[in-house]
C-alpha cells in the first residue's frame, strides 16, 4: 500500500533533531540537501527506525528510513498492512518550508545554539565539593533542570515547523 498524508507528516517530523531540522534549512539547494540526506543515513548505516506514540495514527508500529537516490524510503509497518513509499529532499524541504516563518526560524535557531552553548559549557572534571550531594545540589541538578528547559523550548520550536500529526501531551 502507499503512503498516506499522515504517513508523510510523520515521515518528515520524526526524522528530524531541533539541531539537524536547522542543519536542513540553512542548506543552500538541492544537491546540498541531497548530500545532507545521504550523510544522514549512512551515519545511521543507512537504516533508521522508530515506534509510533501512543495516540499516534497506527500507534505502536515499527516505521523505517532507509536511503535511497535524492531522498528515503519510508516504511510502516501497521496491524492493517504494511504501507512504503519514497519521499525526496525536495519533498521535505517543501513540507518545511509550507510552516516556516522568519519567527519560527529565529526562534529555532535561538534554542539550537543556547543549547549547544549550555552543552558547551559543561566541563567534566574534579568535583569541587566536599560530597556528592553538594555536587547534585549545587551543580547537576540546577544544570540538569537548565538543559530540560532549553531542550523543551528547542522541541517546540521543532513542532512549530514540524507539527506532529497529532499533537501530543506536553512531557512535563
Amino acid at each position: 500500500m502507499n503512503l498516506t498524508d499522515d504517513d508523510i507528516q510523520m515521515s518528515v517530523r520524526d526524522f528530524f533533531a531541533p539541531v539537524l531540522l536547522l542543519e536542513f534549512i540553512d542548506l543552500p539547494d538541492l544537491h546540498a540537501r541531497i548530500q545532507w540526506g545521504e550523510k544522514q543515513l549512512d551515519e545511521r548505516d543507512r537504516r533508521r527506525s522508530v515506534r509510533r506514540l501512543e495516540g499516534e495514527p497506527d500507534a505502536g508500529c515499527l516505521t523505517r528510513w532507509s536511503a535511497t537516490p535524492g531522498g528515503f524510503r519510508y516504511d510502516v509497518d501497521a496491524r492493517g498492512g504494511a504501507r512504503s513509499g519514497f519521499v525526496y529532499w525536495h519533498d521535505v524541504h517543501r513540507t518545511v518550508n509550507s510552516r516556516l516563518t522568519p519567527v519560527r526560524y529565529g526562534a529555532l535557531r535561538a534554542a539550537v545554539e543556547a543549547v549547544a552553548a549550555h552543552d558547551n559549557a559543561y566541563l567534566p572534571g574534579p568535583v569541587p565539593f566536599r560530597t556528592p550531594e553538594l555536587w547534585a545540589s549545587l551543580f547537576h541538578r540546577p544544570w540538569a533542570r537548565r538543559a530540560s528547559d532549553l531542550e523543551l523550548k528547542a522541541s517546540a520550536a521543532l513542532d512549530a515547523i514540524c507539527p506532529p500529526v497529532k499533537a501530543q501531551p506536553a512531557l512535563f
